[in-house]
């Protein structure tokens, strides 16, 4: 008779490693499989009672279709953060994963996110310790939307802020990792962490920024991000100011 295990991790990309990785640190014992494998899918599941797919957002309902018509009986868990499917459990976790593997202990703090009335985080993942939260299953795509923002906006502009050092200063990309550490602990640690000409209203600079930007492909980018500013964040601050 087959072992039965609790998961069935499906995919071979970067969340699957990572997810790989954190099971195996913590001693969760657990099937993998990946369209590379020389056994089949079919053989795999009727040993597990949950199956994790990690796997892209496009091919995640497919997949399902095809592969999972006839085990109702089993638990469906996806990690896409912004789609929900009727009778299909989700958890996105909320994270960026790199290439490298984290630590064991970093895995454990962070976030996922569930939503509401499906099952708890807790019943998915009763050996995992994280930290969950639920939110609507139709506000996914916006919150979805913001984390793609915070997370890959942010890398474009620091990529080609090191892009610009290197190629237009000879400035080795390296000089700007204090700089780079100390916005992300003031983003952290402030209330207030924005610094710079927007912060004191200098207008001067903020026009010479513009001039020098002009043959920049990032003026646009700059000319929205004033406009968001004055027109969104500082009225924000004022009110709360007078208030």
């Amino acid at each position: 008779m087959q072992k039965q295990h609790e998961y069935l991790l499906i995919g071979s990309g970067r969340l699957a490693s990572h997810l790989s990785a954190y099971f195996n640190g913590l001693g969760i014992p657990y099937l993998n499989w990946n369209r590379s494998d020389s056994h089949s899918l079919q053989s795999l599941i009727p040993q597990v009672n949950k199956m994790l797919l990690a796997i892209t957002d496009n091919n995640i309902e497919p997949f399902i279709r095809h592969n999972f018509k006839k085990y109702s009986n089993k638990t469906i868990i996806h990690f896409s953060g912004s789609l929900s499917i009727e009778g299909i459990e989700s958890a996105h976790p909320l994270m960026t994963f790199s290439d490298k593997i984290y630590s064991p202990e970093f895995y454990k703090t962070i976030p996922f996110i569930t939503e509401k009335g499906k099952k708890p985080f807790t019943d998915l993942f009763p050996e995992l310790s994280n930290p969950s939260f639920v939110i609507d299953s139709e506000q996914k795509p916006y919150y979805h939307a913001w984390c793609s923002i915070a997370g890959n906006f942010t890398t474009i502009l620091w990529q080609n802020f090191e892009e610009r050092l290197q190629d237009k200063f000879d400035i080795p990309k390296e000089a700007a990792v204090p700089y780079l550490q100390k916005v992300m602990e003031n983003i952290i640690e402030s209330s207030r962490p924005l610094t710079g000409p927007f912060v004191r209203k200098d207008f001067s600079t903020i026009e010479k920024h513009k001039k020098a930007l002009k043959e920049d492909a990032f003026i646009n980018i700059y000319e929205e991000f004033y406009s968001f500013y004055f027109n969104n964040y500082l009225k924000k601050e004022e009110e709360n100011e007078n208030g």
